[in-house]
Formats: structure tokens, C-alpha cells, sequence
């Protein structure tokens, strides 16, 4: 009977370790195959990054590279690139005139440098004792609109086959968040 019992929760047991496996793998393979993923509720979203057919997905994170006419998937090491984060909000604008939002962008300082200034001329802050975390903060009629967007200016320090910008938007106790993958690749001679 012990040995049985035994024999049951080693199976059990690699079952376990073999699923946990093939699900770090699956969600390895979609980072490295470019997809984002994202956390919404009723009230308060990201938009997605333009992917699906012709990019009608959204229009956030990393862009449309119309060269290829596909989304951008790639950087350079060295080239700025622009990364734009829009909050999005049902009809109703539940959030017009809460204040504030904040929007903190999470990466690895090994990955990207970030401009702390963005496209509204808003100074961005890392209240932490590490890098690769800058928080903006909005307040007056940004939340007046059922879609807003905010860009901001990343460079690629290194290559790899896939960095992470991570956007949460805080805003009256609610929480989001959508991250991004791209590959950055070395400067072209």
C-alpha cells in the first residue's frame, strides 16, 4: 500500500513539474514571438499594441512600422523610440475629474534608458532605490476623454530577443496594466 501511495505521488508530482514546464515555455514562446498581454476592467483599460490584421488591434506600445506595414517589433541599440501608452475609458468617463492618474512604466536598465520627460512636457519620478521604474502623474481634463494617449522616448542600451516595458495606470483605486515585448538588435554600420 506505501509503495503504491508512493508511486502516486511521484506521478503526481511529475505531472506537476511537466505542466509547469510546458506553461513556462508556452508563455516564453509568446514573449519571444512579440505578443503583449494585459490586465482590463469594466471601467479602465490600456490599448493593445497594433497587431492582427492590418494593426487593428489598438495603437499603443511600440507603433506601426509603415516601411513593413506591420507592427514595429524591432529596435535598434542607440535609436530613441517612441512608446505610447493610452488609457482607455467606456462612454460614460466614469474617471473624468478623479485626480490623479498615474502611469508608471517598469524595464530593465540593462534593456532601455528613458527620457524622465514626456510628450506633455510632464517630468516623470523613481520614488524607488532602483532602476528601471518612472512614474508620471496626471491630473486636470486627462481623464475627460474616453481615449488618452501619452508618449514617451525610450532607447535601447543592449541587444536581445526580447525586452519588457511593462504601463499600470492607477487612477480612484482602480489598476491596469499591459506589457510590451520588442527586440532590440545592434546599430546597423
Amino acid at each position: 500500500m506505501k509503495r503504491n501511495s508512493a508511486v502516486t505521488v511521484a506521478l503526481l508530482a511529475f505531472w506537476w513539474v511537466m505542466s509547469s514546464a510546458a506553461a513556462r515555455a508556452q508563455s516564453a514562446t509568446s514573449i519571444a514571438a512579440g505578443e503583449s498581454w494585459s490586465s482590463c476592467n469594466q471601467s479602465l483599460c490600456i490599448d493593445a499594441p497594433p497587431e492582427g490584421p492590418q494593426g487593428l488591434d489598438g495603437s499603443g506600445g511600440w507603433g506601426w512600422n509603415s516601411q513593413t506595414n506591420s507592427p514595429v517589433t524591432v529596435l535598434t541599440v542607440g535609436t530613441a523610440a517612441p512608446f505610447t501608452v493610452t488609457v482607455l475609458q467606456p462612454s460614460s468617463i466614469p474617471f473624468c475629474g478623479q485626480d490623479p492618474l498615474t502611469i508608471t512604466l517598469t524595464y530593465s536598465s540593462q534593456d532601455f534608458s528613458l527620457n524622465p520627460t514626456d510628450s506633455r512636457s510632464n517630468t516623470g519620478s523613481n520614488p524607488f532605490d532602483r532602476g528601471g521604474v518612472e512614474t508620471f502623474s496626471y491630473t486636470g481634463d486627462f481623464l475627460c476623454h474616453m481615449d488618452q494617449s501619452v508618449a514617451f522616448t525610450f532607447t535601447p542600451q543592449n541587444p536581445t530577443l526580447s525586452a519588457l516595458v511593462t504601463a499600470t495606470v492607477n487612477v480612484a483605486g482602480q489598476q491596469v496594466s499591459e506589457t510590451f515585448p520588442v527586440a532590440i538588435v545592434k546599430k546597423r554600420k
